[in-house]
């Protein structure tokens, strides 16, 4: 099992909480499982068969460019992570 950090965009479709425990071996098992307890999840956070661009992932604080098929390791932290924009120009 693996366990999830629900950012705040997606917590109204998981009954509000900040985390949930799933079971899967890859992104792709973890967001379908999620899915299956938090309708509309996986099309928070896929989009065209890719994770959505404005989302990054992190496991075990390590932020890489994942993908759906990249294997989660079992006990494992996963983070998705929003896009900040916003900002002041200091030029």
């Amino acid at each position: 099992m693996a366990r999830v950090m629900i950012p705040a965009l997606l917590r109204d479709l998981c009954g509000g909480v900040a985390q949930l425990e799933v079971s899967g071996t890859t992104l792709a098992e973890l967001f379908g499982e999620l899915d299956l307890r938090c309708p509309g999840f996986k099309a928070g956070v896929i989009d065209n068969g890719r994770i959505r661009p404005e989302l990054a992932i992190a496991i075990n604080g390590d932020m890489e460019p994942y993908a759906l098929h990249d294997p989660v390791p079992p006990g494992a932290e996963v983070a998705i992570i929003p896009a900040i924009g916003g900002g002041a120009s200091l030029g």
